[in-house]
């Protein structure tokens, strides 16, 4: 599940005066490829084995993947002064990993991908009432112009209306809940605090659950499993070359390449096909977001 785009507020100016800004967009376009590459394998495990022990796989080989990374100080990094909060969080993503991968279990790559990028969307519109963020009509008006996109992709009322299609937009309400939540934990833990600690405790939960849904997996399955946490350390990893070379708010756009690289993924290698509707939602998903970022950067500049 890759994570759709953060709104952070940088002036546009910056974007000129980086040197580096070609180099970390390869890396951020690279890391969205990563991201997606990790959902496709996870795509390709559902049907083979039980749900729980795909999202126990992805969470369980990116934890060992953190302790050959951090060694001794993993212990330490754990460390937060909200465990509230951090732990509701982690809950939070936990939901959304269940959903999205429920979701691509039905439904392909493609569609689920675009239906779960209304989740920026949905930051926006609980960021008032939940943050006290001031949304002004436009910004109003662009979520519900993305819902529009969501609900061209799902037909609701229509013969090609599925039910699953409810799966990755509740995957997005999780990941947007999230992210709120995010936005709090950020005045006082680490980034790696954060991080650490969502995928230990999400490691930790499914492990008390999977014994009830073991099912011995194949060679080839492991070797899935464990691709899922490398594939996506290495998405990760990218992520973070790529922020420390130009600002985020001038690589945000680049994460909708997302749809396009689930796209290609979902044609190449499960042979699935682009439906109209779809490509029109997520080109209006995409245009909302983008007006969103659009607004936000002109308020910065306004001051």
């Amino acid at each position: 599940m890759n994570a759709p785009p953060a709104h952070n507020r940088t002036p546009a100016s910056d974007v000129a005066a980086s040197q580096n800004f070609p180099v970390a967009a390869a890396l951020f376009l690279f890391a969205m490829f990563c991201f997606i590459g990790m959902d496709a394998v996870a795509k390709w495990l559902t049907g083979q084995i039980d749900l729980v022990m795909i999202v126990w796989g992805r969470y369980a080989a990116q934890t060992l993947l953190l302790v050959l990374i951090f060694g001794t100080s993993f212990p330490r990094r754990l460390r937060t002064r909200y465990v509230r909060l951090q732990t509701s969080r982690s809950l939070l993503l936990l939901g959304a990993t269940f959903l999205f991968f429920a979701g691509l279990e039905a439904l392909p790559l493609s569609e689920t991908t675009a239906i779960f990028f209304v989740a920026p969307l949905i930051v926006v519109a609980l960021a008032g009432p939940m943050l006290g963020e001031r949304i002004g009509p436009f910004r109003w008006a662009a979520v519900a112009v993305g819902f529009g996109g969501m609900l061209t992709i799902q037909q609701p009322g229509a013969a090609a209306f599925q039910w699953a299609s409810l799966l990755p937009f509740g995957a997005a309400a999780c990941y947007a809940l999230q992210q709120i939540a995010t936005r709090k934990v950020t005045a006082g833990d680490a980034a790696t605090t954060t991080l650490i600690f969502t995928t230990f405790a999400g490691t930790l939960v499914v492990s008390c659950i999977v014994p009830f849904f073991w099912e011995t997996p194949d060679w080839r399955q492991i070797l899935a499993m464990l691709a899922m946490g490398a594939i996506g350390g290495i998405g990760h990893f990218s992520l973070i070359l790529a922020l420390s070379r130009a600002p985020a708010s001038a690589l945000a756009p680049f994460d909708y390449s997302s749809l396009i690289w689930a796209a290609i993924l979902g044609i190449v290698v499960f042979g699935e096909t682009l439906p109209p509707m779809t490509l029109a939602g997520a080109f209006i998903i995409a245009a909302s977001g983008l007006f969103i970022m659009w607004r936000e950067r002109r308020a910065d500049r306004r001051g």
